[in-house]
């Protein structure tokens, strides 16, 4: 396994200190000066394509500098197309545009019982306007051992998963912007993925590279941009943990457990960040508007602007911690390795006839649409006489279709796949307008609750928001009825 981790410069230097690495060294490292130089037409037209022309050593790589539709994994070698490409398949002239020159450490390591290769390389990022240091450390060997060193850098140093290539971090530098995310939305499985363990690793891969591109805007807890990057990578997480309820059947028991727990962790300091965005970015200034100047709804929104505050810092400094760090390697980790690729029994919501032999992709996505489908049919019955707590179970029920018909749309025709996902939406949109009542009701218990400090101002939005949900209601019965409407169009 090939494994890349991403450091400034003094971070790289103070592995050649670190204690384990020095006492797990197998002989002295070799040390070699480094230059790749990356080309493109004046216009940028490889650029415009995701790729770049790189040279080194005399030798000329075409590869990719951002994802195209195949599956590129975080903290994987950028896709080669060729290594001698055609110069009459290039764009005319080509010309340099960024480079990195530095130093080359190669030291072999023995670790969880076999070698690992860590490769470092420390130097500058150049373009015609600008320069900066970096560092990136190469891992190489067998899949536990990579594993195990990985978490041993990023907990003692800050190296993590590369929100992008270093191509893509120099041209981006030499064009005068920020790199492109990799991945953003929902993961879509490219064609080629044909068996469940790969649409696993693209789907985990993708929200992987969804979380880390996010997560340095939420770590600016006052930037203007915090409260939907947070939207954002929440949603992430929950798509994330999501995939990994659906697939765990399909792999050997206990593959997903470090994954799951990482994920878990990060929701939970996601959520009460996001639930005190919401409440006080959009629900109080609802109400102030139709309360124009009432100093003490005036005096609930500073509050509550503090204890949003408050949630954002803590968030920010879990971000900045090796947890988070080690959290992105796991992810990418195992969206990567091998060893877990193997299905072991197909999952519980196949039909008893299936269950002699594992399933297709297609046969699996469609036992796991229709398992979903059902339960939440079954917890939508009589829908107009459900109190909260139910309607809320039947928006998780909504949540956990949509997500798993999101995965698989592309293995069903595309027209009534999204039809059935934007009538899940609508359902999980009104259930959604409940849920932010019973949010705001908790978040009020924070500032005091009915008989504290703002008790006027929490009597004033829990009266809003019982007549919010009075009024959605009704909208929420017709959307479901509409979506019960719906054939199961995988079937």
């Amino acid at each position: 396994m090939e494994f890349e981790l991403a450091a400034d410069a003094d971070a790289a230097a103070l592995l050649a200190r670190l204690k384990p690495l020095l006492a797990s060294r197998d002989g002295r490292p070799r040390n070699q000066a480094v230059k790749i130089v990356w080309h493109d037409s004046p216009e940028h037209a490889l650029l415009a394509e995701g790729l770049t022309l790189a040279e080194h050593r005399g030798a000329w790589r075409l590869e990719r500098v951002t994802p195209g539709a195949e599956t590129w994994l975080p903290a994987q070698p950028p896709p080669l197309l060729s290594d001698s490409p055609d110069p009459a398949a290039l764009p005319s002239p080509l010309a340099p545009l960024a480079a990195f020159e530095g130093r080359r450490s190669v030291s072999l390591h023995r670790l969880a019982d076999s070698t690992v290769t860590l490769t470092i390389d420390k130097g500058i990022l150049r373009a015609v306007t600008a320069e900066r240091a970096v560092a990136r450390i190469g891992l190489r060997g067998d899949e536990p051992a990579v594993r195990v060193a990985a978490t041993l850098i990023a907990g003692a140093v800050p190296a993590a998963v590369p929100g992008c290539s270093l191509a893509a971090d120099a041209i981006a530098m030499a064009i005068g912007g920020t790199p492109q995310p990799r991945h953003l939305g929902a993961p879509v499985l490219p064609g080629a993925v044909r068996t469940v363990p790969e649409a696993l690793a693209h789907i985990l891969g993708h929200l992987t590279d969804v979380i880390l591109a996010h997560a340095p805007r939420v770590a600016e807890a006052h930037d203007d941009g915090v409260h939907n990057a947070i939207h954002q990578m929440r949603v992430a997480v929950r798509r994330a943990r999501s995939a990994v309820s659906i697939f765990r059947p399909a792999l050997a028991e206990g593959a997903l457990d470090a994954v799951s727990d990482g994920l878990k962790t990060l929701g939970a300091r996601l959520g009460p960040a996001r639930d005190w965005d919401v409440f006080a970015d959009e629900t109080v200034p609802a109400i102030q508007a139709a309360i124009p100047g009432d100093e003490r709804l005036d005096r609930l929104a500073a509050a509550a602007s503090r204890q949003r505050n408050t949630h954002r810092r803590d968030l920010a400094q879990y971000l900045a911690s090796p947890a988070f760090r080690q959290l992105g390697i796991e992810l990418a980790w195992f969206a990567a390795a091998s060893g877990w690729r193997v299905p072991q029994q197909p999952p519980a919501e196949a039909e008893p006839a299936a269950a002699a032999e594992p399933l297709t992709l297609a046969q699996f996505a469609d036992a796991v649409l229709l398992h979903r489908w059902k339960k939440l049919l079954s917890a939508g019955k009589r829908i107009e006489e459900l109190d909260i707590a139910a309607l809320h179970g039947v928006r998780l029920r909504a949540k956990r279709v949509r997500y798993a018909a999101e995965m698989f749309a592309t293995l069903h025709d595309a027209k009534a796949a999204k039809r059935f996902i934007e009538r899940l939406s609508d359902l999980q949109e009104r259930l959604g307008v409940l849920n932010d009542g019973a949010v705001a009701s908790h978040l009020l218990l924070e500032l005091g609750g009915p008989g504290g400090r703002h008790a006027y101002a929490a009597g004033a939005i829990a009266g809003y928001m019982a007549a919010r949900a009075g009024r959605i209601r009704p909208r929420i019965v017709k959307a479901f009825q509409r979506f019960r409407r719906q054939h199961a169009y995988w079937a």
